[in-house]
């Protein structure tokens, strides 16, 4: 084989190799896998996020006097009424129902539901229970004769038991969510931090543990199908949050004079802790020797109508927690015993009620029952809005970035978001359900729906891949294909160059043999014309 014929075999090699192995390994290594998304369905659900959702939260009525076979149909239509009368954000409703055998078995295994109970009573009235979701109807004869009952339990219903959901559920209300100014965003896992701060460096003790289990212990029970407590206590020494500056100011001190005077950051800076929100307590001593008459605007604080202390005050600090700052400084070697802290832990007990958005304001919760069972269905129905939200913002952010990669893990947490979801709303829409069991049960979901969302847009391959754009793959695999390029191309340049000499010089060539030729055709004609002039 000839040196010509086989620099062309190596080059057509190249080129092979190059188009047929080159060009498919560089397609693989540098397209970015974009696994597929239900967008269309996710951009419907953030056009009308509560499309396919219809609250259904069942009443059951029952009698301790009378017998209505049919009131419930009856006060079912005054509550339709009520109910359609304002337009809803969410559509909910209440499916009112006779009390019978199989519920009050259910209710004796620990499910609670919500019962109306119609009592014979002088008067016309309503109660809450405190300890149960039972709602108390009281009625005369004379409601009865004149047909009122069904309205005046259906008011009681919509107006009074479900205040919660007829207020937050309507077009006028922005939004589900029942947080305010002091109350914190809601997360089923919070952590609690218990700090006794002294002004002094004397070593004191207190009672805590025996504290927290006899009276916060309770209370953490009772809230824990709505958020689980983690607690940790600790003693600061020589830090009385600079309270004694303001000792001799004034008479009385609002939590507004507080706050340009003391600097929680350092103190929450202090406690480390896997939760991501937290609340505080700081009990705090004021020092000996900046105080030795205590701080004169502590005026005492008001535990309940027979109890006021002269102690100590507290501060409702909005979406941090309780500050108790105590009158007088502490003696060396004293024990804070639990008589003492009790009256504290009560009074931060019914401050945890606000900031986890439960009441508003100074009120009280007086069916407390009621109110953290509507707060279930509230948080719920939030959760459902947040994860929305944030698989529409992975909709945008796959769809802005389009060299963006979407692992099939993420898609795979889509999908099984949206079906978690899909249980969910099968339980809020099931008439034939409705008790506790239920209703944690669907918070626990929504509470797993928005892990689940939060995991599919922050999945680290697919934020990695965000920050490794094309021109940088183009950098890492230019150093490889630059110089097979290159040799490529001025081979297949010198190739045709030699190709294009060689074919003038055979041209050059023909035409001297071309002109030989001529020349010796025109010497045998002028030697056949001489020999016949002879």
């Amino acid at each position: 084989m000839s040196n010509a014929n086989l620099r062309k075999w190596v080059g057509f090699c190249f080129v092979a190799i190059y188009l047929f192995l080159g060009v498919p390994l560089w397609y693989k290594l540098t397209t970015v896998y974009r696994a597929s998304l239900p967008i269309n369905y996710i951009e419907s659900l953030q056009n009308n996020k509560f499309q396919d959702i219809h609250l259904v939260i069942p009443v059951y009525v029952k009698s301790d006097t009378y017998r209505f076979p049919d009131v419930h149909d009856a006060i079912q239509v005054q509550v339709n009424h009520l109910l359609n009368s304002q337009e809803q954000q969410v559509p909910w409703s209440l499916q009112v129902l006779p009390y019978n055998e199989t519920i009050e078995q259910m209710e004796s295994e620990g499910n609670q539901f919500h019962v109306v109970t119609l009592k014979l009573d002088e008067f016309i009235g309503y109660s809450s229970a405190y300890d149960t979701k039972e709602t108390l109807v009281y009625y005369d004869d004379a409601a009865v004769l004149s047909n009122d009952l069904p309205f005046f339990v259906a008011q009681t219903l919509v107006e009074h038991t479900f205040q919660l959901e007829w207020t937050h559920l309507n077009k006028t209300c922005e939004g589900v969510s029942t947080n305010n100014d002091v109350a914190i965003s809601y997360d089923p896992n919070i952590h609690l931090s218990v700090t006794l701060l002294s002004g002094d460096g004397n070593p004191v003790a207190w009672e805590i543990e025996p504290t927290l289990t006899d009276y916060f212990s309770p209370f953490r029970k009772f809230l824990s199908p709505l958020v689980n407590f983690t607690v940790d206590s600790s003693i600061v020494y020589h830090n009385d949050l600079n309270l004694h500056s303001l000792n001799g100011s004034c008479t009385s001190v609002t939590w507004f004079d507080l706050s340009h005077t003391i600097d929680l950051s350092e103190l929450s800076s202090m406690a480390y802790y896997p939760e991501d929100s937290a609340l505080n307590l700081a009990i705090v001593f004021p020092s000996a020797s900046s105080s030795p008459d205590g701080l004169a605007f502590i005026n005492g604080t008001r535990i309940s109508d027979e109890i006021t202390t002269l102690d100590w005050n507290s501060y409702l600090v909005p979406q941090w927690g309780v500050i108790i700052i105590n009158k007088m400084p502490l003696k060396p070697n004293s024990v804070i015993s639990e008589d003492y802290l009790e009256p504290m832990m009560y009074r931060f007990a019914t401050d945890i009620f606000q900031l986890l958005g439960l009441t508003e304001g100074s009120q009280d919760l007086l069916s407390p029952y009621i109110t953290i069972d509507s707060f279930k269905r509230l948080t719920i129905l939030q959760n459902l809005d947040k994860a929305t939200e944030t698989l529409w913002s992975l909709v945008k952010l796959t769809q802005q970035f389009q060299g963006m990669s979407i692992p099939r893990e993420v898609s795979d947490n889509v999908i099984e978001a949206l079906d978690l979801r899909l249980q969910i709303i099968d339980l809020l829409n099931d008439p034939g359900k409705g008790g506790d069991i239920v209703w944690n049960n669907a918070l626990h979901l929504s509470n797993e729906l928005v892990k689940l969302c939060e995991k599919a847009f922050f999945n680290g391959e697919m934020v990695q891949q965000n920050f490794f754009p094309q021109e940088h793959m183009i950098a890492v695999y230019l150093p490889l294909l630059g110089p097979i390029s290159a040799v490529m191309f001025f081979g297949f340049y010198n190739v045709m160059k030699e190709k294009n000499q060689k074919s003038k010089k055979n041209g050059t060539e023909r035409e001297v043999a071309k002109e030989k030729l001529e020349l010796k055709e025109a010497q045998k004609l002028h030697a056949i014309d001489g020999e016949d002039e002879l």
